[in-house]
């Protein structure tokens, strides 16, 4: 519509959406191609009519994800980043800066005791470092669980985890300045939610009994159940720890891809269920 352009959609997962005043958009804008083409890449204005945001709330009782509904959200052609139906490119190379992150850093333990802050204020509290920071060896030694063969075993295992995966991250640093997408770096987002998903497991062995409790009065328990349920984010965010197996088994391991029969069809001919209104 003159010099910009009309989108409606909708995409969930959509991270701190309420906040942001742009979004990276990524739109279809030819579907007489097959799916990977005909996509460009915009950076959409949000605070306007025609964008609708919907928090989800999640487990841990924040709302740091969102639904967003576009219906004639406008954006100027001048926001397309890159060649226009080239978008997916894009989507690549900002894929593999996110999944460098993830892989990188992991949300930390929050400040104890806010269940009774609401979900917005919560999202701008202090943590206390990267869950990767919490030292299970010193946790052990204050419960006096540090002789424990079994544990000392479960810990050496989660370090050697986070260890394998710094310096996997390193190479796939290197791998990105060298300009590539560096397919290597699922590997690492892969590895950090397993990380993430063991890390806590310990956490909560170490505590035994203790892990059941929750709340101000308990806060190594309570940091240990929060670990617990926001490692699911890692394992969602970035793409899908499945997707992430996907991309390791293709491009890094050069495993035969999973057939496609839609991949070389027009996307308006692809089947795809009937929309709903």
């Amino acid at each position: 519509d003159g010099d910009e352009l009309m989108v409606t959609g909708q995409k969930v997962w959509t991270t701190s959406a309420h906040k942001a005043e742009y979004g990276m958009l990524v739109a279809r804008t030819d579907w007489d191609v097959p799916k990977h083409k005909g996509i460009s890449f915009f950076f959409l204005p949000m605070r306007q009519p025609g964008v609708d945001i919907r928090p989800i709330k999640q487990i841990t009782g924040e709302s740091h994800f969102n639904e967003v509904f576009l219906d004639g959200a406008r954006v100027p052609a001048e926001n397309l980043l890159g060649q226009l139906n080239d978008g997916w490119r894009v989507l690549q190379t900002a894929l593999a800066y996110e999944r460098s992150v993830m892989g990188d850093l992991a949300r930390g333990p929050r400040r104890t005791g806010t269940a009774a802050v609401d979900a917005e204020d919560q999202e701008d509290l202090p943590e206390t470092g990267s869950a990767t920071d919490v030292d299970l060896g010193a946790l052990a030694r204050a419960v006096g669980r540090a002789d424990d063969p079994v544990i000392r075993q479960r810990i050496a295992y989660v370090h050697s985890l986070r260890t394998v995966n710094r310096w996997n991250a390193q190479r796939a640093k290197a791998q990105l300045e060298q300009g590539t997408s560096a397919p290597i770096l699922s590997l690492g987002k892969l590895a950090m939610s397993r990380i993430l998903h063991v890390g806590a497991k310990v956490q909560s062995e170490i505590l035994g009994a203790e892990a059941l409790l929750a709340g101000a009065d308990h806060p190594r328990a309570d940091d240990a159940n929060f670990l617990a349920l926001n490692a699911y984010f890692t394992s969602i965010g970035g793409g899908t720890d499945q997707i992430q197996r996907n991309i390791i088994g293709e491009r890094v391991l050069g495993l035969p891809r999973e057939p496609e029969v839609d991949r070389d069809v027009p996307f308006r001919e692809v089947r795809r269920p009937p929309v709903v209104r």
